[in-house]
């Protein structure tokens, strides 16, 4: 309880200090800004902890073992068979070693990058509320942006979620006025995925961590 009372303190501290950068759209850049600083840290994290040639090769050994595997299936000479059977023997030890390589590079950025990207969604959770209602638990999110697309009726049942319109929102404070059920606002959350994205593939290109290149 006195850990949640922190949260809330540091996310109201936030709010304040953010003022109506809290507020769409600026909002909007607010989580842009944070999607950049987390892909960014993210793909350094990975970087610095990742051998991607390194965990190329293994991905190659380990996709011949397993096509090696699949053909002694489908090798229909006995003493062909037999041969593939002993090379696989041969070589299941040295595989599984692979294997636990390639779990633990991966594994082990984001054991170091989780804990914080949760601590900053935690907060995010409490900066972007509506500002009419009181904080959490009784608080609700607010929208970072809204669009003039309505997802909610271009997507049909998947679009429930995507965001909520005008009409459910109370124009209040910097809330522009808004027209019932003409537009999307976007919460936080999905504004980040969106973001988040886009970053993630430029960042990933420009620091040549893209996995593709890690796994072929």
């Amino acid at each position: 309880m006195a850990l949640q009372n922190i949260f809330i303190e540091i996310a109201v501290a936030i709010r304040a200090a953010l003022g109506f950068w809290a507020y769409p759209p600026l909002s909007a850049v607010v989580v842009l800004l944070v999607s950049i600083i987390i892909s960014l840290t993210s793909n350094l994290v990975n970087r610095h902890f990742i051998d991607y040639d390194r965990l190329k090769r293994s991905r190659e050994e380990i996709n011949k073992y397993n096509a090696m595997k699949k053909q002694v299936k489908e090798e229909a000479d006995p003493r062909a068979r037999r041969k593939l059977e002993l090379k696989i023997k041969r070589r299941e030890r040295y595989i599984m070693k692979l294997q636990g390589e390639v779990s633990k590079q991966s594994f082990v950025p984001m054991l170091v990058t989780i804990i914080p990207f949760m601590l900053v969604f935690t907060i995010m959770n409490g900066v972007f509320v509506d500002p009419g209602l009181a904080f959490p638990p009784n608080a609700i999110p607010a929208p970072v942006l809204w669009s003039p697309l309505n997802f909610g009726q271009l997507l049909g049942p998947f679009g429930l979620g995507f965001g909520w319109q005008y009409g459910q929102w109370v124009d209040t404070g910097p809330y522009a006025p808004g027209v019932p059920f003409m537009g999307m606002g976007l919460l936080y959350i999905y504004w980040y995925i969106i973001c988040s994205f886009t970053m993630n593939m430029i960042i990933q290109k420009l620091l040549g961590t893209t996995m593709t290149s890690a796994y072929g």
